[in-house]
């Protein structure tokens, strides 16, 4: 028979529980964003250190204030091997805000989330409470100053070729600067809205091409010719360029003992076609018998 005083109540064991040991370190603003951007561009990044002994996968998320549209504040890191570190990157593609200048927002807080492999739910584990400011600099526009040029369109000019085209030269060089502090994250997306194109596409009537052009094959040259004589020289030129422009040549006539450079007058030649322009060479009556050499150089 059992007595009442044989009943026990209160603890029979102790258990030590070892908590999950991820966190963030490196919180670090990577640079300012355009409004109306033409692509994402990264302003922020931290690190996640997973537990020493679970393979778990995290989320960060971070608060911005004010609120950015465009702006990613939710990242998830894969399923994290115990004991490792990843990056994590936020990027940010505002759209057009009405700005009338830089804006600046602030990361308030930073949250580490894991995924309970039970239930798949989202647990909370960490809360940084942060004050990283970045800039969501003011559009650059065709017509207006930007930080380093008198407007966008000069901006353009200064890294379009001389067909006023925005190639992966132009692009490069403008990204160049960016990266070394020349010019601004607004300016160089600007620039990158013109990639690939021409300029004149992006800010009406901002550039001029120069003039291009070749000395073509078609010449209207004889094939022989006799000392005491004049003869005429047609220099065929093929204007490819994007303009009618006007072309001239210098023809450059040397042979045994002889050598005499002939300029001629300046010919207007439509975009895409071919045209002669001609010299008179008034042949020396003393000139020696044997083979001339005729060459060409092109202006225009």
């Amino acid at each position: 028979m059992r007595k009442r005083g044989d009943i026990r109540i209160g603890a029979i064991e102790e258990i030590t529980v070892t908590g999950v040991d991820a966190k963030i370190t490196d919180f670090a603003v990577t640079g300012n964003v355009p409004e109306d951007a033409s692509a994402y561009y990264q302003f922020y990044k931290c690190k996640v250190h997973a537990d020493s002994s679970l393979d778990l996968e995290y989320r960060v998320r971070i608060s911005i204030s004010p609120s950015l549209s465009g702006a990613e504040t939710t990242k998830t890191t894969g399923k994290m091997t115990h004991g490792t570190t990843k990056e994590i990157t936020f990027s940010a593609k505002p759209p057009d805000l009405g700005l009338t200048g830089d804006r600046t927002h602030t990361i308030t807080a930073v949250y580490l989330d894991a995924k309970d492999p039970r239930t798949g739910a989202w647990v909370n584990l960490r809360s940084y409470s942060r004050s990283d400011t970045f800039k969501v600099e003011k559009k650059v526009t065709c017509g207006a100053a930007t930080p380093h040029y008198s407007n966008g369109c000069e901006l353009l000019k200064h890294y379009a070729n001389d067909q006023c085209e925005l190639d992966d030269s132009g692009m490069f060089a403008a990204t160049r600067d960016y990266n070394n502090g020349i010019i601004t994250i607004a300016e160089v997306d600007f620039v990158a809205k013109a990639w690939g194109k021409d300029i004149n596409t992006l800010c009406a009537n901002c550039c001029t091409p120069a003039p291009k052009g070749r000395i073509c094959e078609e010449h209207d040259i004889p094939d022989t010719a006799k000392a005491g004589t004049s003869i005429n020289i047609g220099v065929c030129v093929e204007n490819t360029g994007k303009i009618k422009a006007n072309y001239w040549v210098d023809v450059k006539i040397s042979g045994p003992g002889y050598s005499t450079t002939l300029t001629s007058a300046k010919k207007s030649i439509d975009v895409g076609k071919k045209d002669k322009i001609y010299v008179r060479w008034d042949l020396p009556l003393n000139l020696q018998s044997g083979t001339y050499t005729i060459d060409a150089t092109l202006y225009a």
